[in-house]
């Protein structure tokens, strides 16, 4: 009643029947033993100008956009912390979160810290990575994130990327797999990485599912990013590789189902697949920094 509802201690005592000495009694040991939890949050600058381009650019739902200047803390964590404020604003009790993977979905969990738990299910809407680092699976990511917001979890029990385009489409036909996606893309929100076909930052490159001469060939195709696994060229337009045709993931009708899809990625690396993801309308609400902002709204007014 006092901190969720936010009723004065005299109206609390009124409706419980006691006094307001109890009242204010049973507050105070509701903190000394840990109940109630009081955090500082740190502030998160943000660049409103720069929210505002990209909404009115690309017509997004929201866009959240870390003011960076004078600030050396690692830019991906804390724009990371960002979007998990926004989930926390957003999700309410009894939602459905749908998730893909990699190191932007991955610093969305290290940053959120929900004020209660509201039983929140997490589902996995692409295959399990197998990753030489499995902090950035999705397999771990849908735990680590259902834990925190007090839902269950529900996987993909089937891996990112298969060997055989004949192998892929038996997996999708799989009722579970099946049953799992047809589930996200009910979803309320999804949380993205936003995929870049760049060496230095490709996720698939460095799980070992791509080369860099195959990021090279994909390149020619005329691709620059994916989400979850959908490839696209930089103004938007869907690109059809072999590589996506392996992928299990959830189709596009689905995820475009989802009402809100926040991508979230740092680099000017990425500015080029960052583009191209919000022209394709795979995503409507992104996640990013001032520099990759501006890099970004550059590649659309240059066009």
């Amino acid at each position: 009643m006092y901190y969720r509802s936010r009723l004065d201690q005299e109206e609390i005592a009124r409706r419980m029947g006691v006094s307001r000495s109890t009242v204010s009694r049973m507050l105070s040991e509701a903190l000394e033993t840990g109940v109630v939890e009081i955090r500082i949050r740190r502030a998160l600058p943000l660049a409103d100008g720069l929210q505002r381009d990209l909404v009115r650019e690309f017509a997004l739902r929201d866009a959240l956009v870390l003011d960076t200047s004078g600030r050396g803390e690692d830019a991906l964590a804390r724009v990371g912390r960002l979007a998990a404020r926004y989930l926390d604003t957003t999700l309410g009790e009894g939602d459905v979160l749908a998730i893909s993977w990699g190191t932007g979905v991955r610093a969305v969990a290290d940053g959120l810290e929900p004020k209660v738990p509201r039983n929140v299910d997490v589902i996995q809407m692409l295959g399990g990575a197998g990753s030489r680092d499995p902090d950035v699976d999705g397999t771990e990511l849908a735990r680590r994130l259902a834990d925190l917001l007090g839902g269950r979890c529900r996987y993909l029990n089937a891996p990112l990327v298969v060997d055989d385009e004949g192998v892929a489409a038996a997996l999708l036909r799989q009722r579970s797999v099946r049953e799992t996606l047809a589930a996200a893309s009910h979803a309320d929100v999804a949380v993205v990485g936003i995929g870049a076909l760049v060496p230095k930052v490709s996720s698939l490159l460095r799980a070992g599912h791509l080369t860099r001469r195959g990021i090279t060939e994909i390149r020619r195709s005329g691709a620059v990013g994916d989400v979850c696994g959908h490839l696209f060229s930089v103004d938007g337009q869907l690109v059809d590789a072999e590589l996506a045709r392996r992928i299990i993931t959830i189709d596009l009708a689905g995820l475009r189902q989802i009402p809100r899809v926040v991508g979230v990625a740092v680099s000017t690396e990425k500015a080029e697949a960052i583009h191209g993801a919000l022209r394709s309308r795979l995503v409507n609400v992104l996640a990013t920094d001032d520099t990759t902002a501006r890099a970004v709204l550059h590649l659309a007014r240059s066009a």
